[in-house]
């Protein structure tokens, strides 16, 4: 397969920049809710499986951020 031409490497980079934040700013949405909710009912309205969805969802953030950024502002991958 080509690689991509340098406008389109930038713009799928942009994109992926942008997804990677979207999802991070999602992120601290969902911290906010379950902060409010652990207040409301303590230790039981807390789970292991969001705790674990929820960092690597920030994993794939962080990811997506990193890699949008090397496309954009490189000539690599």
């Amino acid at each position: 397969m080509a690689p991509l031409p340098p406008v389109t490497r930038r713009l799928v980079g942009r994109l992926n920049m942008l997804a990677g934040f979207m999802l991070l700013v999602a992120l601290g949405l969902r911290i906010y809710v379950t902060y409010y909710a652990y207040q409301q009912a303590g230790m039981a309205a807390l789970l292991n499986r969001e705790l674990v969805v929820s960092l690597l969802l920030l994993i794939g953030g962080i990811l997506l951020v990193r890699l949008g950024w090397s496309m954009a502002h490189r000539s690599r991958v």
